[in-house]
């Protein structure tokens, strides 16, 4: 008698074709309006493009795409998009084509206190990718 292990058909596909390289993936952060004032809504957009010649994959552990986090000038976390939020457990997998980009847009709907802030927006993909920038807000 035989004993043995069946997996799910697409779980070997998944975890052993080589990982598609990110090398022409380029990340921009727009911090919005360009120097806002205490308590004004603040938008934040991450843009994912394809810069390469052929099509990326983006692999996702679950159904989180990307994240934005605000620090203070003495590094404390101010506010954090996916604070509190819950995600599908699922693995997720997106594909740029050449040329093209995903964005996403988020608000800080009750603005900030004024000071400098350093903004990281993160792709979160299974080996996340970061970008940062400079945020000041004026009073």
């Amino acid at each position: 008698m035989r004993i043995g292990l069946a997996l799910p058909a697409f779980v070997p596909l998944a975890w052993l074709m080589a990982a598609p390289s990110t090398q022409d993936l380029r990340l921009a952060l727009s911090l919005g309006e360009a120097l806002p004032t205490a308590g004004t809504p603040i938008v934040l957009e991450l843009a994912a493009t394809n810069d390469g010649e052929a099509p990326l994959v983006l692999d996702f552990p679950d159904g989180q795409r990307y994240d934005f986090e605000v620090f203070s000038e003495d590094g404390a976390s101010v506010w954090r998009w996916a604070e509190g939020m819950f995600f599908t457990m699922m693995l997720g997998r997106e594909r740029l084509d050449p040329g093209t980009s995903l964005r996403w847009v988020e608000r800080i709907e009750d603005g900030l206190p004024a000071g400098v802030y350093r903004v990281v927006a993160t792709l979160t993909t299974v080996e996340p990718h970061t970008i940062e920038g400079t945020l000041t807000v004026l009073q």
